[in-house]
This record gives structure tokens, sequence and C-alpha cells, in this order.
């Protein structure tokens, strides 16, 4: 790769970030919502609803997933979640918001994430900083934001989805709080409380960050891709329907830009490695590794036939 070539991608990376990455219009979400008075207010009333419900007595699992939460900043956490409900501009499905919104508690354990996300929703619901409804019996809970943003915040949201894989090769990880992107750092330890300064071989992550992949385009042309669930109700079909466009937008991204990218990874508690990605993961169901292949391609030799 020549030098033209390396700027050329780093570049590109960085637009990326800027246009996809969401923690940086959390900051800008963040500091509108502290900014406006009565926002402030039920930022404060969500605080306490939250340590009240925390205060209760509930089943077992509940209270293990409660005491997670008791590691945290809960003005920070309920912060955390206003920030993350504030996107939901259009009313979306409930399970599609909490699903999305479950990393920002860092669990490792993704079920319960979500579990939780949703109970503290429904909780901070009472602030009146979102809605959430139902038409009818049969239909699904829907979620949108009464959080009041700026015009100029709002068509930034509407541009953000999640980060696509990095178009220039990830940088070094020097230490457990360290990212392979350009603009931000975050811990390479998945799971709230779970972060530490100790050894998680990141020689082992530097070397799979710098593994190249591609799409195999032939492969994209022939086959579409398919729901792993079935879409029983026209809330589902219509999720997957977004999710499924917003894929193969990334898709071509990835290939208009070069095709050829890397993914980041991170360990959980006990050292297994999971790689960084929505859209496009070699991880991720059968379609979605299906259609990755190495970048460097090399003939196998000596297999026998």
């Amino acid at each position: 790769m020549t030098r033209e070539e390396t700027m050329r991608d780093i570049v590109l990376q960085e637009m990326n970030e800027e246009h996809y990455n969401r923690k940086h219009i959390d900051t800008k979400i963040r500091r509108e919502i502290l900014e406006h008075v009565e926002t402030q207010a039920k930022l404060d009333q969500g605080i306490q609803l939250v340590k009240d419900w925390m205060a209760g007595t509930y089943y077992a699992s509940k209270m293990a997933r409660i005491e997670q939460l008791r590691a945290m900043d809960i003005k920070a956490l309920v912060l955390d979640m206003f920030v993350g409900i504030a996107y939901s501009q259009r009313p979306e499905l409930f399970t599609s918001v909490t699903a999305k919104m479950s990393a920002r508690l860092g669990f490792s354990d993704r079920t319960a994430a979500i579990t939780t996300v949703a109970e503290l929703l429904a909780v901070l619901c009472q602030t009146d900083a979102f809605d959430i409804t139902k038409e009818d019996r049969r239909a699904s809970l829907m979620v949108v934001s009464r959080i009041p943003l700026s015009d100029g915040l709002l068509h930034f949201i509407e541009n953000s989805e999640f980060l696509p894989p990095m178009v220039c090769e990830p940088l070094p990880l020097v230490h457990n709080h360290s990212s392979g992107y350009l603009t931000h750092n975050d811990s390479l330890i998945l799971g709230s409380g779970n972060h530490h300064d100790g050894d998680i071989c990141l020689d082992v992550l530097n070397t799979m960050n710098k593994v190249a992949f591609k799409l195999d385009l032939d492969f994209l042309c022939k086959v579409e891709e398919e729901p792993t669930f079935e879409l029983d109700t026209q809330d589902k079909a219509d999720a997957w329907r977004r999710f499924k466009t917003q894929s193969y937008a990334f898709y071509s991204l990835m290939a208009q830009q070069g095709n050829r990218f890397y993914f980041n990874n991170k360990v959980d508690k006990r050292g297994r490695i999971y790689s960084v990605g929505y859209h496009l993961n070699p991880q991720g169901a059968a379609f979605k590794k299906a259609q990755l292949e190495l970048a460097k391609e090399e003939l196998i030799e000596g297999v026998p036939t």
C-alpha cells in the first residue's frame, strides 16, 4: 500500500468516525440535555426514581442485575439513558431500543443488559422525557423521545449509525483503555465494573486487529440476506427492513472505500475475544460470516483433497 493510499484511508476513517460514531453525538446530546432547564429537572427526577427502584426487594436474578448497577454512578447512568433515548425522535420498537441501548450498561451478559435497560426505561418513563406507547392490545410497545434538541443536532442524529469497520489499520492498543479507532478510546474489557489494568494479552488483540477483511461482492450480488427470526408482526417486519437497508448501505460504503477493512476486538472478563461490529461482524449470523473473506488471499498447499 502506497503512502498516498494510507493517507487516503486515514482521512476516510476520520470522516466515517465523525459521521457515524455515536460517542461524538452522545457528547452533543449530553450538553444540550444539561443546558435545558426542564430536561435537567426531569433528569433529577429520574435519578431519584431509579434510586427508589433499586432500593426495592425483588426476585434473585433481578437483584443480581441491580447489584451490578450499584457500582455505577446513578446520575451518569440516568443521563446515559436519556442520551440513548434521545435518538428515538420517531417511534421505535421498544425491543429494538432496549437492544441498542444495552451496550451502554457494559454488562457481559447481553440478555441481562437488555432486560435491565427495559426496566430502567419503564421507571424513567415517569419523568415524561419520553413516551412508551401501545396502539392496541395486540400491538408492540413503541418508544419516542420528548427531549428537545436543536435542529442541527437532529440532523446529526439522522445521519448516525453504528460504526462500520475501519478502512485503515487500527491504532496499536497500548493499554486497557485504548482503542484502535482514531478519535476515541474505550475499555477493552466488556462488562460494567470489569475494567482493570492487568494483562489481557494486548499483543493478541493487536494481531487480530491487523487482519484485513473484504466483502465477497459476488456472493452479495447472488445471495440475499434473510432474517434469522420469524417476521410474524408488522413491527418485526419493519425493524428487519430497516436493519437490512442499513446493512446494505454499509456493504456499499465498504466497497466504495476500497473493500479492505479491519475489525476491532475486545475481551470479556474470562478472556474470550469478541469482534466489535453490528452490521458487519465475523462472529455474526451465517450470512454475516459468509460475506466476509480475508483481504490477503493465499493458496493453501499440502491439504488432502
